[in-house]
């Protein structure tokens, strides 16, 4: 039996899975024992996010508030009284949804037209957003353990709303959706009233 290592994992190989079946009923139960005892290793808790790119750097996005990713090639219809980070609206599945400018929206400013803009369908509860967004890079994985929580900024010159972002990576800021999408709603209801 001392042949073959203890494996802390249960993952059996063909060469592993014949070891076994030539054990007797002793050596297999003191084989099960030993790798009962084996401490389990605490798995690392990650989030996978994309970078995105702002008019003043870049930001993350965790992927798994995102619905859907389209091509942002839709045409958008304008809105009397919209804010000046808002596209329009279009229609998404059969339903209508706002098209927010993300970078637009983090500084508060009139939208530019960029290159190679995606649409990112976002969904918080039952409200769907659409947030069209630069992607700068490919998918990050991070240890949730790295990312630095954010302290609340109170700077007077700082447009970015408060609460939009939760913590960053790499002196990356990394976007808090679920409060940027309650934000926006907020802000549309406003500018509607």
């Amino acid at each position: 039996m001392s042949q073959h290592p203890v494996l802390p994992t249960t993952v059996l190989s063909h060469s592993h899975a014949d070891y076994l079946e030539r054990l007797s009923d002793q050596e297999f139960w003191q084989h099960a024992v030993q790798l009962a005892k084996t401490p389990l290793e605490p798995t690392i808790k990650t989030k996978e996010y994309l970078e995105c790119e702002l008019n003043n750097g870049s930001a993350m996005i965790q992927l798994d508030v995102l619905r859907e990713v389209l091509p942002s090639t839709r045409a958008f219809a304008q809105l009397p009284q919209s804010p000046p980070w808002m596209l329009g609206v279009t229609a998404w599945r059969g339903e209508m949804i706002a098209v927010i400018d993300l970078a637009a929206y983090l500084t508060q400013q009139q939208v530019y037209i960029h290159e190679n803009r995606i649409l990112f369908i976002v969904q918080t509860a039952d409200i769907t957003l659409g947030l069209a967004v630069t992607i700068k890079d490919t998918r990050t994985t991070i240890p949730i353990e790295f990312i630095q929580s954010m302290s609340p900024v109170h700077d007077e010159e700082c447009a970015t709303p408060e609460g939009t972002i939760q913590g960053t990576y790499a002196g990356v800021p990394i976007l808090n959706i679920p409060m940027i999408v309650t934000n926006v709603v907020q802000q549309l209801s406003r500018c509607h009233e």
